[in-house]
């Protein structure tokens, strides 16, 4: 028999903001555990997951009492039940207690008195006889009966998915989610869960409550599965059929045949939840937004607007003379071809005055459209990145999610095809971060007839996510483009914006100049990059220079000079606090710099974002570690802590769309393989004020001739001539 304690909540404390988890004060009215009888009659601490509770009725909780370091001791519940009463005074206090409308006290006294002990079979299995009792009414009691068999049944639920393997939260929101409907669910395919629970932890609950590995069920739910990791994998959107089933075979020891195969993938094909393109196939969700992508944006492109130009032409020279700049050809076509477009994209590499060409974009906008400010929407894919385009514009730019009003709750966006966004000009920076499902969002949220152009360096690396999209769509011979290509932002004695050209153009380099201000290559074996670093870090200390304007960067995490090995020695050095809790196995320390590894917008925090950990404690004998990001304070409990990572050292890919005034990136030999050339590039254009690079010069030469993974497989690749 499972250990409870009976008793009533006196008190919540404390309740999350994201989720169902809960501390409160309980009394303990009765339990089967002889080592808690003391505390019989006593209020202690609980903590745990939970649906609305209500102080007025008396609960059941199975769980067991732990000793907190900070809190004392507490009551973990693992999971839970409303005890329902049997003495008449019981039995008022539940039914008026708030649980199920339409009974106060008074009426709850009055059904009480009537039937007695009865009273809750009665409401249940007879509730016409409610209308006996003074003031009561066949619609009210019908009422009462709903309320009763609902909360019963709902208990029942929780109850029943937690014995599925389900943890108690989890059966919170599945049961919020869809009520009773979740078992039929659960029943017809567990694998439709997917968007609320991980691929692995419901296919290890389907395996346990069936004994058929093989059925049809499983095996499409793992080819989409499979499907979905390789486009995560590779960033592409269409995967190679035979490619496909050579990592489905490796689910089932090699025990599938290709017909097998074949059949089950041609029913994925005949339901439409996998679209077949030649030898390729791909999700339907992923062929959804690339095909709205593709659709969107030529209707954008075959707008047609009348346009003087010599008047366009007249307003650049009044703006070149009134801020005393003067634009280049391809400048001047970039920002007449933004004017007289309602699809444009502008490319350019670092310094060549892409910020510059939106600041007068802007204001030419406002004289020659007469379009308000209002109406013009600033947006970048991170919140670092929009941040520097406000600073630059000076004016208010926002995120994409935040634009579309992203709803955490419904995991669903404001802005869609059905409510669209009133602005009649978006600008889109840092464009070639953006992945296919929120660029097609994107498209979905504007008025029919809106402006949209996009600003980004198409030779950085494209987004985390599948596709490839700004890339794809320079490609296309119907969509206008303008790339930059001269140097501006240079400042006597740099170097790092030449340098990203030279990168750009794959220059092989004989030697180093090393008499540059912002750019020194330190030549170094791998044994000895991490000394160098080290003498680096020391400086930077001497000089007082923030971390948060000091980058190193690294290609992996593994090996000797890998990102995890730099952090431990990273963090040794910047945050020297003698007191560290291990994690799996890393060391943290409160104040540690970490980055965010995945996107998290429930939490509003996203994959890249930089924060410091605020601190570190135990609850329920399970560690807890709250990370400010930039004052969001956001928590990570057991079974999260696989979400971030020091971030003294990260990966380029991470600080993609981040800039940093000083930068250190690591080229040892042993990661020769893992650069190339958009990789590097992306790498030091990072950098704002200082870059260093350590390693070897043949490894630098090697990453800049290297065009891997410059291509990837997508649908808009596929039908670019479309």
């Amino acid at each position: 028999m499972k250990k409870y304690i009976l008793g009533n909540i006196r008190k919540i404390i404390f309740e999350s903001n994201t989720g169902p988890y809960k501390v409160g004060l309980f009394k303990v009215k009765e339990t089967n555990d002889e080592e808690l009888e003391e505390y019989i009659n006593k209020v202690i601490g609980f903590t745990g997951s939970f649906t609305e509770i209500n102080e007025n009725v008396d609960y059941t909780f199975y769980g067991e009492m732990v000793n907190h370091p900070k809190y004392g001791l507490q009551y973990s519940v693992a999971s839970y039940e409303i005890s329902t009463p049997s003495d008449k005074e019981g039995l008022i206090l539940y039914l008026s207690s708030g649980l199920f409308k339409g009974i106060g006290e008074k009426t709850a006294k009055k059904i009480v008195d009537k039937f007695g002990e009865d009273t809750l079979d009665i409401i249940k299995d007879d509730y016409e006889r409610l209308s006996l009792v003074s003031g009561m009414n066949m619609k009210k009691a019908k009422l009462i009966h709903d309320g009763i068999v609902s909360s019963e049944m709902n208990q029942d639920l929780i109850i029943k998915l937690t014995s599925l393997g389900f943890t108690m939260k989890e059966s919170i929101d599945l049961s919020t989610m869809y009520g009773i409907e979740i078992l039929k669910i659960i029943d017809e395919d567990i694998y439709e869960l997917t968007d609320y629970i991980p691929f692995n932890k419901l296919d290890l609950i389907y395996l346990n409550n069936n004994n058929d590995e093989m059925s049809s069920i499983r095996v499409k739910a793992l080819i989409k599965h499979i499907v979905y990791t390789m486009c995560y994998e590779t960033g592409d959107t269409l995967i190679y059929k035979d490619e496909l089933f050579i990592r489905l075979k490796r689910c089932f020891n090699k025990n599938i045949d290709s017909n097998m195969y074949v059949e089950y993938l041609k029913e994925l094909i005949n339901d439409s939840e996998i679209i077949e393109m030649q030898d390729k196939v791909m999700l339907y969700d992923f062929y959804e937004a690339e095909h709205n992508i593709l659709h969107s944006v030529h209707r954008l492109c075959n707008i047609e607007n009348k346009f003087n130009s010599k008047k366009i032409d007249d307003y650049i020279t009044k703006y070149e003379i009134d801020n005393k700049i003067e634009f280049n050809k391809d400048q001047k076509t970039a920002i007449k071809e933004s004017i007289k477009n309602n699809f444009y994209i502008i490319s350019g590499g670092p310094g060549t005055g892409k910020t510059t060409i939106i600041k007068a974009i802007v204001e030419l906008l406002e004289n020659i459209n007469k379009i308000d400010k209002r109406e013009i929407a600033l947006l970048a894919p991170t919140g670092k990145s929009a941040k520097r385009i406000s600073e630059s514009v000076g004016a208010p730019a926002y995120t994409i999610h935040k634009f579309l009003k992203w709803n955490k709750e419904t995991l669903t966006f404001g802005l869609d095809e059905y409510n669209k966004a009133g602005e009649k000009v978006i600008i889109v920076d840092e464009a070639s971060m953006i992945d296919i499902f929120l660029f097609s969002a994107l498209l979905k949220a504007l008025r029919v007839n809106a402006k949209l152009l996009l600003i980004g360096d198409a030779n950085q690396l494209p987004s985390i996510a599948p596709g490839d999209v700004l890339n794809d769509l320079l490609n296309f011979d119907s969509i206008k483009s303008t790339f930059l290509n001269t140097i501006y932002r240079v400042k006597d004695g740099s170097y790092i914006t030449y340098l990203a050209k030279d990168i750009r153009e794959k220059r092989e380099f004989d030697s180093i100049d090393n008499s540059y201000d912002d750019f020194k290559f330190i030549e170094s074996n791998d044994d000895d990059i991490r000394g160098y670093l080290k003498e680096i870090c020391n400086k930077v200390k001497k000089k007082n220079i923030s971390i948060e304007n000091f980058q190193v960067l690294a290609p992996m995490y593994k090996g000797l000079n890998g990102i995890d090995n730099l952090n431990e020695m990273l963090s040794n050095i910047f945050n020297p606090n003698e007191e560290r809790y291990l994690v799996g196995d890393k060391y943290y320390r409160i104040g540690d710099k970490v980055i965010q590894l995945i996107n998290d917008v429930e939490n509003n925090v996203f994959n890249g974002d930089i924060g410091y950990i605020s601190d570190i404690e135990y609850v329920d004998k399970k560690m807890v570690i709250t990370i400010d990001f930039e004052g969001n304070k956001v928590r990570y409990q057991n079974g999260e802590f696989d979400r971030f990572n020091l971030a003294y050292a990260i990966s380029i890919h991470k600080s993609q769309g981040s800039e940093y005034d000083n930068v250190v990136v690591i080229l040892a030999k042993s990661f020769k393989r893992m650069f190339y050339n958009k990789l590097i590039y992306t790498g030091i254009t990072r950098a704002k004020s200082s870059l260093i690079i350590i390693g070897s010069l043949d490894s630098f030469n090697s990453s800049i001739q290297t065009s891997y993974a410059e291509k990837r497989n997508t649908y808009l690749k596929m039908y670019k001539d479309e």
